[in-house]
């Protein structure tokens, strides 16, 4: 391809608002308006590449800054299964107290943060629980009914993981109707 044919521009036509918002972020980032739109329309592409529509690659990103926010950490697996199964035999009872507050506070922010909080959650979990390979969010306008499988987890991180889900929908308003936790899996339904 030649050098000439590589460089050629086309014409997009943008809602004056957006305009006016994308001139303000480019501004602020200390770019040219064409630079900015550029490398933005660059990173929209990656994110498509990595498998992820823009909405999801949003709604992660502000997930993981509500993680950073709320005090999260990332630790290794075998590291936290070690320090869990250590805590959980001599202090299991405080331990699920703690994951449970910790869930009431993570879902109090949620619910001030996101327009719809069971699905933020959702994408809480998906996004800071690396060992969780499938979490699945079914409602409708008074149920939620919650899965989530791993391979993974040990059975003490699956009866923590459930006080956390669990307190993390109390505090979203919903009230636990039925749970079910075995090894590796957890399932709830919730009510309004």
């Amino acid at each position: 391809m030649s050098e000439a044919k590589a460089k050629r521009k086309r014409l997009v036509y943008v809602p004056e608002d957006l305009l006016a918002d994308v001139t303000e972020a480019a501004r602020k980032n200390s770019e040219s308006l064409s630079m900015f739109v550029e490398e933005t329309l660059k990173q929209a592409l990656n994110v498509n590449h990595l498998g992820y529509s823009r909405e999801q690659a949003t709604e992660t990103l502000q997930v993981m800054h509500a993680h950073r926010i709320l005090g999260g950490a990332f630790v290794p697996l075998d590291v936290l299964n070690y320090l869990t199964t250590k805590a959980y035999e001599t202090e299991k009872e405080k331990l699920l107290d703690v994951w449970y507050e910790s869930g009431k506070w993570h879902g109090k922010y949620i619910k001030e943060k996101f327009e719809d909080p069971v699905q933020a959650l959702k994408s809480f979990l998906q996004a800071t629980r690396w060992d969780l390979s499938e979490v699945e969010v079914r409602q409708d306008e008074s149920t939620v009914k919650l899965r989530c499988v791993s391979t993974v987890l040990t059975t003490e991180a699956t009866e923590l993981l459930s006080k956390f889900v669990e307190g993390a929908m109390h505090s979203i308003d919903y009230k636990t109707e039925k749970s079910d936790t075995l090894k590796g899996m957890i399932v709830f339904e919730f009510k309004r």
